[in-house]
């Protein structure tokens, strides 16, 4: 492991989940967020430009010749993020698979707890889809989403080319057995109770696009997840890729050792963010699953 891999695993279990654990009010959490999140980088080749699509403001990093778009569904907890802390990520997924890489900036709770954020992405999906070729991701509480899409597009008889997860929740019901926690790195079970709880409301924890584990993933295009070994939402990698299995569908599971839950947006940062965003731009340009 590189002493930048190594240093990561030191910030995120020293600084970021101490942090985390303060029961802090989400807006200064996001605060926390916004100072620590560094201007986006300016790359050649690659332009930044703001769009509204069904009515949900939207951030697009394109490559030159860009074939396709990537519907990219930022994590947070869903109560955290923005396309400005997941511009790094953004831009290295358009440079290296070629696609134009659309960040929406979907409604948070608790402000807009669920069905806002679902409502947003899948709207923000259907009209893309109707655009051209279009791929579809996301991570932790963005992974989430984009199944919840990936369903919906999927009934629709709409569905994307491909999807790439990065360690998704797919199961928010409180009464499930308690996740093994003990190699996590970043989260504090304290905050992964009160994310769900601020974000499910008083909806059934049950409902298919809450909980993806219980929705319908028949003729579903190849899909890759992506986790960190001993994270917490391991266990939920391993239950979204025996479901989607189970439906006939084309699945990779790709984990890797020593590194924190979405380990993707240190890209250009750490050699191991980079061996991962490398895997997902090969996927996304065809490679298989």
């Amino acid at each position: 492991m590189s002493w930048r891999d190594r240093a990561l695993v030191v910030i995120c279990r020293g600084i970021v989940k101490p942090a985390l654990t303060l029961p802090l009010p989400w807006a200064l959490h996001r605060h926390a967020v916004r100072l620590l999140t560094p201007r986006t980088p300016q790359l050649d080749g690659m332009t930044v430009t703001r769009r509204t699509i069904a009515g949900i403001p939207c951030h697009v990093f394109a490559p030159m010749d860009a074939a396709g778009s990537l519907l990219w569904l930022h994590g947070g907890g869903f109560v955290l993020g923005s396309a400005r802390s997941y511009a790094r990520l953004a831009l290295a997924l358009a440079q290296r698979s070629g696609r134009r890489v659309i960040l929406p900036e979907y409604r948070l709770a608790p402000e807009h707890p669920f069905p806002a954020g679902p409502d947003d992405c899948i709207a923000v999906a259907r009209e893309l889809i109707a655009e051209g070729p279009l791929a579809l991701g996301g991570d932790s509480a963005g992974g989430t989403l984009a199944l919840t899409t990936l369903a919906d597009l999927l009934a629709d008889g709409t569905p994307p080319e491909r999807v790439v997860l990065v360690s998704p929740a797919v199961d928010l019901d409180p009464s499930r057995p308690t996740p093994d926690i003990r190699g996590e790195m970043i989260f504090p079970l304290a905050l992964l109770h009160r994310v769900a709880r601020d974000y499910v409301g008083c909806s059934d924890p049950r409902d298919p696009r809450v909980s993806p584990i219980h929705a319908v993933f028949d003729n579903s295009p190849p899909v890759l997840i992506q986790c960190a070994t001993g994270e917490v939402l391991e266990a939920d990698t391993d239950a979204i890729a025996e479901q989607l299995v189970r439906a006939g569908v084309s699945v990779e599971v790709q984990k890797t050792d020593g590194v924190p839950h979405v380990w993707q947006l240190f890209v250009g940062r750490t050699p191991k963010a980079d061996s991962a965003v490398d895997a997902m731009a090969a996927f996304l340009r065809g490679g298989t699953a």
